[in-house]
Parts: structure tokens; sequence; C-alpha cells
């Protein structure tokens, strides 16, 4: 109502709408001559101009009610008559919704405008809110995560502004958002592998740390594809020929020239070894059940910038998984 009056005041044509300014004739007569009157026109042009606005600016559930209506003043007149008369049924019905208006799941900027609106209504029905019940009917509403800023303001000895209550709710709004982001999961490996050795002292260095605790990672073992894999173990690369799987002292090259080299008995009856590797993911998991040293002879990694030294692996070697399946093995 005052939007729309003070707007067309400022043109001056707010009498269209009070019905100050009246329709003039529609025609005149002059020497007995009737003509159509220029006066009319002007006004019937601006009329309908104002008509116009006002039917758009109108939801479309209202609309039915002016159906009736020809002139920019018979909108007016039809809305005043049905919503800006102070009924005592709207103004009860306006303070109940208040009353019950609550934060929920809405946001601080929806809650705090469904009240604002509605103190604004009973303003404009001749019955506002005193500010310090409006203050009350804000904070009253909010959830439990609220209560220190519900405290702050209570325990001033004079009420903020609305201005002021809806920032502090805001900035309580946005610190209850960050508590509640997850927090990034940490990587983190469990399971350590190492040659089995006679010394009793050392068997738990094969398993994690907490070996009641069910581990995730899934081991994985680099296993030649040539037969010359033996109890041995893994040999390294040979610095006379460049094949894997034997050391210089065991080249075919130094037998074909007449050196040979015998190993010595072994006098470990442990099972043969098998180079391990363990693999790190990122998974919930315990903070308390890191192994720092996990006595991995190999590591693997899918990303090639996790290796700040690395060369391409030209062997035929791969790595057999959990599932017996094998995978590449792309650089060393």
């Amino acid at each position: 109502n005052r939007q729309v009056h003070a707007l067309l005041e400022g043109y001056d044509l707010a009498g269209y709408i009070d019905g100050s300014t009246v329709a003039p004739p529609q025609t005149t007569t002059i020497g007995g001559v009737t003509t159509p009157n220029p006066e009319y026109a002007i006004w019937k042009r601006q009329d309908r101009l104002i008509y116009s606005a006002l039917l758009g600016a109108i939801t479309l559930s209202v609309q039915p009610l002016l159906s009736t209506a020809n002139t920019s003043a018979d909108i007016w007149s039809t809305l005043s008559l049905t919503y800006a008369k102070p009924s005592r049924g709207h103004i009860q019905q306006l303070k109940q919704q208040i009353k019950t208006w609550t934060k929920g799941t809405k946001s601080i900027n929806d809650y705090f405008q469904g009240l604002t609106m509605r103190f604004d209504q009973l303003a404009l029905l001749g019955k506002p809110l005193d500010h310090e019940d409006q203050v009350e009917y804000i904070l009253g509403g909010l959830t439990e995560d609220y209560k220190q800023v519900v405290d702050q303001i209570e325990g001033r000895d004079s009420s903020p502004s609305l201005t002021e209550v809806h920032e502090k709710l805001i900035n309580q709004e946005l610190k209850i958002q960050t508590a509640s982001a997850s927090p990034a999961l940490p990587v983190s490996a469990h399971v350590a592998h190492v040659r089995n050795g006679s010394n009793n002292n050392n068997n738990f260095r094969g398993q994690p740390r907490y070996p009641n605790k069910p581990t995730w990672q899934q081991q994985q073992q680099f296993q030649p594809r040539s037969d010359q894999s033996s109890s041995r173990g893994y040999q390294g690369k040979c610095q006379l020929c460049g094949t894997h799987g034997h050391s210089a002292r065991r080249c075919p090259q130094l037998s074909s020239t007449g050196f040979s080299s015998t190993p010595r008995p072994s006098t470990n009856n442990t099972a043969p070894w098998q180079p391990r590797a363990n693999m790190a993911v990122a998974s919930p998991s315990d903070a308390n059940n890191w192994v720092l040293d996990t006595g991995a002879t190999h590591h693997l990694t899918t990303d090639l910038s996790n290796l700040a030294i690395h060369q391409p692996y030209n062997g035929g070697e791969e790595v057999t998984i959990a599932d017996g399946s094998t995978i590449p093995i792309s650089h060393t």
C-alpha cells in the first residue's frame, strides 16, 4: 500500500487510485456538435497504464477478486476493502503465526525474514509489536545450537537492534556449518612384513601392532615370472649382463669364463623369503593404529608424482594382488 502510493505520488498520479482525479466526460458538445473529449482520451490512457501496472504486481490467486474492476481506482478500492481493513481476526492470525514460527531446518535468513515480515504486517494494521517483544520472539524460536548467542543477547542491559541480532545469528550459523563439515581422512598403512629369521624375539615385526583389530590393506607381492626365482629370494639386477634375478657373482657369463661361485648352504630352515610391498590408501582409521616402521622391502603407488626419483622399468616382473591377478610395473 505505502510503496505503490508513494510511487504514484512521485509521478503526481496518486489521484487515479484514490479517486481524487475523476474521469472527464467522454464527449463535449459545442454549438450543438458533439465531439470526443481529448481530455478523456488523456485520462483513459494514463489510467490504463496504472491499471496494467497494478495487475502485474498482484499475485494470480488474488486477481479473480478484481474481475469486475474497470479502472485503477476500482482495483485499489477492492484491495483496500479486502486486505487493508484492520480486522481483529487478521491481527490475531498474524500474532499466532509469530508465536508458532520456529527455525527448524530453515536457514537463518528464511527464519528471520518470516518473522520480520509479520512484524511489518502488524505495524501496517495499526498493531505494531514492541521492539523487545520482537527480539524475544526471534530468540525464542531458535534451536539449541544458538543457545550461546541467545545467552549473550539476553545478558545485555539493553536490547540490540534487529540488524545486530541478525548479524550474530548469521555468524553462529557459519560456525555450525564449519564444525559439521567432515574432516579430511588421513592416509595410513598398518600391515608390515619382513624377512623371517631364526630369532624368535623378532616375531612381532611381521604383524600389525594391534593384531586383534582387522586390517584393511591388501598385501601385494612381487613374484618373478622366470623359473629362476628360488629360495634365495630377490637378488637384484646383475651388474654384468643387466638381467634381473641374480647377482654378478652368480652370472652365467662368469661360469662361461671359468669362474664359479657356490653359495654357502643355508642353516636357516625358514620358508623362502619373498619381497613384500604395502599400499597406503585413504580410509577411516583409528589414529592409534599407526605403525611407523612397516619393514616393507618394496612400496607401491599409483601416482608417479609420489616418487622423487624414478626411471622406466623394462623387466619382466609383475605385481600379484590378493585375487591372484597381476598388474604391470611401469617405473621403479
